[in-house]
């Protein structure tokens, strides 16, 4: 065993604070911590320390503290969220939760729903909500309305014109699609409300694996709300959640699902299963990011490679990786690779998150058109393209840049930038065949590391105007014990802590 540093973490049973070391074994990264009280727990975190540490070469960002914290620390990290002073990310993604009820019962479940509809907020409640991420965050602003299953408010429409009243810049709806699939009004309704994507659930491309998470067949429901917002002009990002004993034998078919249906479908974000809310007893699915990279390599026939996903602009490296990649006849034409290092021009890690959720997940008008139509700079300038001479990228789309950047460090082995169409066709790709496949490692009790919460810039919003760190708020302990998060809306299921 090589120890290869300290970590801020917290105890599996009792939550409160403690030191932990990360070391290496075997070639994999793992996490050891040990509570007087509750004995020694070891979580692995990476099936390989060189790509662990290769992650951590290619990451680096600016950063942007909150616009206004609304708590003060008392206690330390993780129990002064609101947010504290002594946070050190700003805002990129604000989660705003309309309702616990929810109109499925998954097996998987960070957020316990139910059916209870006495804790839905009030349209004031919510008002005072997206004022809280205006007040505490920098612009631009994005909210992701959630839950539970927002679409069971009748006035999610109301919900979402409000939050554009406010002045919130970018509303997505997390959802699992069904009543979209099957209300064609209520679609119309979000539409012309101001929604600008919708974040679907989307566990797989067989109904054997619906089958397993939630008793029903729901394939051709999903199938059916993309095919409605192609023609609403919607923006779709897939959402899987991915675990060993569940879908990660299918990562390699969802991607090329989504391949067929671009430009509607902007994005995949898989997220590997953490376990917190209502989960499965047994704890053998847990996948790291490697291992689903890998499932990708291997389910794609090698067209997209695991050093193609870049960590990304997120709190740490080992929070989340991305691919960007274009889609041709021929497959895939990825434009990222960790080996050309570290973006040189470096932004704020939240407002350049902002601005791609915003640019890159929107959807399009009727004609299929991006509402933003991003520059093939844009493009470049937002994957690892660090070798390359890296103009301004203000220029217009419609012209080639006067500095051009040099097509041999584009990394793809066929491009069309590299043929006869060059920058037209390129630009063009860019604006229509291109598809963010993405995941995000969110943290449970067992993986928890204080370093990244501190850097976290996904935060929930709570009724009473705080902004939690995502992975503090749906925080809970071996007993379902919840950090923040109320328990099927029983309030002594949040545990309080003595530091």
């Amino acid at each position: 065993m090589e120890q290869i540093g300290k970590v801020g973490t917290i105890c599996p049973e009792c939550l409160k604070s403690i030191e932990g070391i990360k070391f290496v074994e075997d070639g994999k990264v793992y996490i050891k911590k040990e509570c007087v009280d509750h004995g020694t727990f070891t979580t692995l975190i990476s099936n390989d320390i060189n790509h662990y540490l290769k992650m951590e070469e290619c990451f680096d960002v600016d950063r942007a503290r909150v616009k206004a914290p609304l708590t003060d620390v008392n206690k330390g990290c993780p129990y002064d969220c609101g947010i504290c002073p002594s946070h050190k990310q700003d805002t990129c993604l604000a989660v705003v939760e309309v309702t616990d009820r929810c109109d499925l019962g998954c097996k998987y479940c960070f957020a316990d729903s139910t059916a209870d509809a006495s804790n839905d907020p009030d349209m004031d409640t919510i008002r005072r909500m997206f004022e809280a991420v205006k007040a505490c965050s920098n612009d631009p602003t994005c909210v992701q309305i959630s839950g539970g299953e927002p679409t069971l408010r009748n006035d999610l429409p109301e919900i979402i014109k409000l939050a554009k009243e406010v002045g919130i810049s970018h509303v997505e709806l997390n959802t699992n699609g069904r009543r979209i699939a099957r209300d064609q009004n209520y679609l119309n309704s979000i539409k012309e409300a101001g929604v600008d994507a919708i974040y679907l659930g989307f566990d797989g491309v067989s109904d054997d694996v619906y089958m397993q998470r939630t008793g029903k067949k729901l394939l051709e429901i999903k199938a059916r709300v993309i095919e409605r917002c192609e023609k609403a002009g919607i923006g779709v990002v897939l959402v899987p959640l991915v675990a060993k004993n569940y879908n990660l034998h299918e990562v390699g078919k969802i991607i090329q699902f989504a391949s067929q249906h671009v430009p509607t479908v902007r994005g995949v974000h898989f997220q590997p299963v953490f376990y917190s809310g209502r989960s499965p007893d047994e704890m053998e699915g847990r996948t790291t990011i490697l291992e689903l990279l890998e499932a990708v390599e291997a389910q794609t026939g090698g067209q997209l490679k695991v050093d193609n996903f870049t960590p990304s602009l997120m709190p740490t490296a080992h929070c989340g990786a991305t691919c960007l990649t274009l889609v041709d006849d021929s497959g895939f034409i990825p434009l990222t690779n960790v080996s050309m290092g570290a973006l040189k021009s470096r932004s704020d890690v939240a407002n350049k998150t902002k601005k791609s959720i915003m640019g890159r997940w929107k959807g399009s008008t009727p004609d299929l058109q991006p509402v933003t139509k991003p520059s093939c700079c844009d493009l470049l300038t937002k994957t690892a393209l660090s070798n390359a001479s890296i103009p301004d990228s203000t220029f217009s789309c419609c012209e080639k840049p006067g500095n051009t950047i040099p097509l041999e460090t584009i990394p793809m082995e066929s491009s069309c930038c590299r043929s006869g169409g060059g920058w037209a066709d390129f630009i063009e790709m860019s604006m229509n065949k291109y598809l963010t496949i993405s995941t995000m490692a969110f943290q449970d009790v067992w993986s928890y590391e204080k370093e990244r919460v501190e850097n976290c810039c996904i935060h929930v919003v709570t009724q009473d105007g705080k902004l939690i760190p995502f992975c503090n708020y749906n925080l809970s302990n071996c007993n379902g014990d919840f950090l923040y998060r109320s328990k099927n809306g029983n309030k002594d299921k949040t545990i309080g802590i003595e530091k």
